[in-house]
């Protein structure tokens, strides 16, 4: 920099006089306002009017790093505000930028911009700033005095800028407080809103249409996780019906899809961001948004929005799900009550007396409601009649079916008909009024109490056993197929004589198949070994002794399926 001329002593008083003025008038300036832009304005109009100066800038920094952006510009075009450039080593004290090393990468940048004079903006933070100025309008060069007198003003300055950087960043943190405030509210009217209803999707409508207005977006898919797989809940401005549901239950984080090369598919759909939601860290559903109506990015506030809406949304979801598999149990236990109430009903009150025979019955319902039935039906002084069934399926419809059973049953004994046109009657109603997943195994019989006689057809169920006195067994296997399977189909007859120590046992699968730890069945020989070890006993005895040797076979008091069994035994 050139030498600058000697001046008179008063004309550098009056020199030195008007820089304190310029100075006080700076300073005064400066600190008049905490508004950062208004400090910057002052950092270079002042300046820049005192000495003629033809441009400037101010540049702050930005980060940790050595990057500083330019904040502040006059002379130059208004597209170099925001610009960056990293300035390792920046200088601490007025400089040339021809005296800068050329081993500093920036020197270029300020060379470009005709930038001849740097000056640091220095705090206890070290070099918060720079303050660049060209060349003088008359083309003279910076004098000493003026040096000092920027030098001084980059004093003055670098106290002001830091203040108002803390304003700035006070005034900062205030809006996103105030965006913050502003997320919670709506956060806490929409959550209320969400558990004011128990339906899931208007819980996500609620949700898609709260989000498409706060954030702007005119596009939002609800998928929720079912079954272990995602499904769509609601979609709002996207068509669906052919959309293939990617696996979205491992995603925890909210994912903008043009980062992602695997959900491109639905990038091209106009989505822009998934975002789980999730309880308990297990994504149970996923937000799909489309891009702002203004072209924006999603913020880091926003994305907290959405996570925290998501989140609450998801509960909201959890509970109604909830709620409706509560109202469906309930709805399933009215079921089987009713189904209980008419499967109890049909059983037999009293049973049935008669000299020299011994009559035993008894009945177990499992947990769930079985289709098993048994009937003991006096038919004269002499005569009566036993059946025994079992219904494939469980609940109300499986009760239903043997209702229908028992009352046709009923009204067939009534007529004149034989046994097997009563059997043959009965599988053409149950065929009629049933599809073909239901069927009945059933066996029915009579027996004259004085002669010993005992006449009886077998439609499937497992065949009765007969033991005389010495413990031989006599399967009753003669009939026919289960009912309900064809429309027409004969069944026969077959016939037994039951002598006085005879035992006639008839019973469902659910004492044959009673499993213990190994999945070992009980199966007939256990119920024939046990008919042998009771003969002795009566009915009712024997039949008591075979639960209670089934259930320590099974090692618990858990039964898989009904019990039922009817034992008839001759005496005297």
């Amino acid at each position: 920099m050139d030498k600058p001329k000697a001046q008179e002593p008063s004309q550098q008083l009056d020199r030195r006089l008007l820089e304190l003025t310029a100075l006080f008038e700076i300073s005064r300036s400066l600190t008049a306002s905490f508004n950062l832009n208004a400090i910057l304005e002052n950092v270079l109009r002042i300046p820049m009017g005192y000495m003629l100066i033809s441009r400037g800038m101010v540049l702050l920094k930005k980060g940790p790093d050595d990057h500083f952006s330019v904040e502040g510009i006059k002379g130059f075009p208004r597209k170099l505000m925001g610009k960056t450039i990293e300035v390792d080593d920046p200088p601490v004290r007025a400089i040339a930028i021809q005296e800068v090393s050329d081993t500093n990468q920036w020197k270029s940048f300020f060379a470009e911009f005709e930038i001849q004079l740097l000056l640091p903006l220095v705090s206890s933070r070290g070099v918060i700033g720079l303050v660049g100025f060209g060349g003088k309008i008359s083309g003279e060069s910076y004098e000493e005095s003026e040096l000092e007198f920027l030098d001084s003003l980059s004093n003055i300055a670098a106290t002001t800028v830091v203040n108002g950087l803390m304003v700035d960043e006070i005034q900062s943190v205030n809006r996103e407080l105030d965006r913050k405030i502003q997320q919670l509210n709506t956060i806490f009217d929409i959550s209320r809103e969400l558990n004011m209803t128990l339906d899931q999707e208007k819980i996500a409508s609620l949700l898609s249409f709260a989000v498409m207005g706060e954030l702007l977006v005119n596009k939002c898919i609800v998928f929720t996780k079912q079954d272990e797989a995602m499904r769509v809940l609601v979609a709002k401005g996207v068509e669906t019906d052919h959309l293939k549901i990617p696996d979205l239950k491992t995603l925890s984080e909210p994912l903008l899809l043009e980062d992602s090369d695997r959900f491109q598919p639905y990038h091209d759909l106009g989505l822009s961001l998934f975002v789980p939601m999730r309880i308990q860290d297990e994504t149970k559903g996923v937000l799909a948004v489309g891009p702002k109506i203004s072209g924006g990015e999603f913020l880091g506030n926003e994305l907290e929005f959405l996570t925290t809406l998501g989140n609450q949304a998801m509960t909201s979801l959890e509970n109604a799900q909830l709620f409706q598999e509560m109202l469906e149990k309930q709805r399933m236990e009215e079921e089987l009550n009713l189904a209980r109430n008419i499967q109890q009903n049909m059983l037999p009150k009293d049973t049935p007396v008669y000299e020299h025979v011994d009559i035993a019955a008894i009945n177990i319902p499992s947990h769930e409601v079985g289709g098993d039935y048994y009937d003991l039906i006096p038919l004269d002084e002499n005569k009566f009649g036993v059946a025994i069934a079992d219904v494939a399926g469980k609940g109300a419809g499986a009760a239903m079916l043997m209702s229908n059973l028992q009352a046709g049953l009923h009204a067939l004994l009534s007529t004149d008909l034989s046994i097997s046109d009563v059997v043959n009657r009965l599988n053409q109603q149950i065929y009629l009024n049933t599809g073909l997943d239901k069927f009945i195994t059933f066996f029915y019989g009579e027996l004259n109490v004085k002669t010993g006689e005992f006449v009886y057809t077998n439609a499937g169920h497992n065949p009765p056993m007969k033991v005389d006195s010495k413990g031989r067994l006599e399967e009753l296997a003669t009939g026919g197929i289960v009912l309900g399977m064809i429309d027409s189909v004969g069944y026969e007859c077959g016939s037994v004589h039951l002598k006085p120590g005879d035992s006639l046992l008839l019973y469902t699968d659910g004492f044959s198949e009673a499993m213990d730890e190994k999945e070992e069945e009980f199966g007939e020989a256990g119920i024939l070994n046990c008919l042998r070890c009771n003969q002795k006993q009566n009915a009712a005895k024997t039949i008591l002794n075979m639960v209670e040797e089934i259930r320590e076979f099974s090692h618990s008091d858990m039964q898989w399926d009904d019990m039922t069994a009817v034992l008839i035994r001759r005496t005297g």
